[in-house]
């Protein structure tokens, strides 16, 4: 079951400011708006659609949904920083390897 339209128009009203009863300005801000905000925003704004996924939706509830919406590639995205835990280990392992080198006498 997808995210209830529901819950776009409340995360339209609460971070834009929409008026969720009106559906094309919750469709105008989630096309057109929601793309330009900065990243962490943006992608703030997904998790919570994504966290609200599954629920029911209310009856007699309009079912429009966005027929695109803009969703940033890969290579617009922010690179994600390495574990701590996996930097140290690759470290540590690199430090072992060159410990275990024989070492050439020439």
């Amino acid at each position: 079951m997808p995210t209830p339209t529901r819950v776009f128009a409340e995360v339209a009203a609460r971070h834009g400011g929409v008026d969720p009863a009106n559906a094309d300005a919750v469709l105008e801000w989630l096309e057109k708006t929601l793309p330009t905000l900065p990243g962490p925003q943006a992608e703030a704004i997904l998790e919570e659609l994504l966290a609200r996924d599954g629920l029911e939706e209310e009856r007699g509830a309009p079912r429009r949904y966005p027929d695109r919406a803009a969703v940033p590639s890969l290579d617009e995205s922010l690179p994600e920083r390495e574990p701590l835990l996996a930097a140290l280990w690759w470290l540590l392992h690199r430090r072992l390897r060159r410990r275990r080198q024989p070492v050439s006498r020439g």
